[in-house]
């Protein structure tokens, strides 16, 4: 693979995010997530890269806060950060919390005072920031009252139910990436914002975040 051909998926991929922003429609939003699908298959090949040139892409990933560690230990909740935050018409969207149990004033004056989700450089390579949870959620077993579903995770298994990698009922995929696929349906049913998919910010935050720091590759 060459670096030319990733210039090209990354134009590629700055054309689909620009026309899903803007436009917020199904079909933008199914060719961003086969876009992301693309980079995914490519992380070996980015990481050797930077290795290679001696630079740091500094990705921004997600630093939960302690007091908010210390609410949802033990409570059933729902955790979406999109730390680096959304623009959408008229609003900005930025950290999701949904947390299955009623707050005492002190835990609610504490969350206020933690602020928004926040976002930190990382040494991570890009394959370990793929791999890295952008959402957490109460799972269906007992022995792990949550799971966390990662970035990777999250572009794959939108990419393939909504039909944007495979016709919608032709996908193939590894059990272990299927058990995930009733969580992030049920993600794809929360309407935020303008009444668009939360599944879709957040691949919009994904692929903005590529944008802004895999450009470093194609200046050395």
């Amino acid at each position: 693979m060459t670096l030319e051909h990733i210039k090209l998926q990354y134009d590629r991929l700055e054309r689909h995010h620009k026309q899903a922003l803007n436009t917020q429609d199904l079909i933008s939003f199914l060719d961003l997530s086969h876009s992301l699908r693309i980079w995914v298959d490519m992380k070996n090949k980015i990481d050797e890269l930077v290795e290679e040139q001696e630079i740091k892409l500094k990705l921004n990933n997600i630093v939960k806060n302690k007091a908010l560690k210390k609410i949802l230990k033990g409570a059933t909740h729902r955790y979406l950060p999109i730390g680096n935050g959304v623009d959408s018409p008229n609003v900005q969207i930025k950290g999701i919390q949904i947390i299955d149990r009623a707050l005492n004033a002190d835990e609610v004056k504490k969350l206020y005072e933690a602020g928004p989700p926040k976002m930190q450089n990382s040494n991570l390579t890009f394959g370990r920031w793929l791999n890295s949870s952008i959402y957490e959620v109460p799972s269906h077993e007992e022995v792990h009252p949550h799971i966390t579903i990662s970035r990777e995770i999250m572009i794959k298994r939108v990419a393939n139910i909504l039909g944007a990698s495979h016709p919608q009922g032709t996908e193939f995929s590894e059990d272990t990436e299927n058990r995930f696929d009733s969580y992030i349906k049920e993600l794809h049913q929360l309407k935020i914002a303008d009444g668009y998919p939360a599944t879709y910010y957040q691949l919009l935050e994904i692929s903005q975040e590529i944008l802004d720091k895999v450009k470093i590759i194609f200046e050395k």
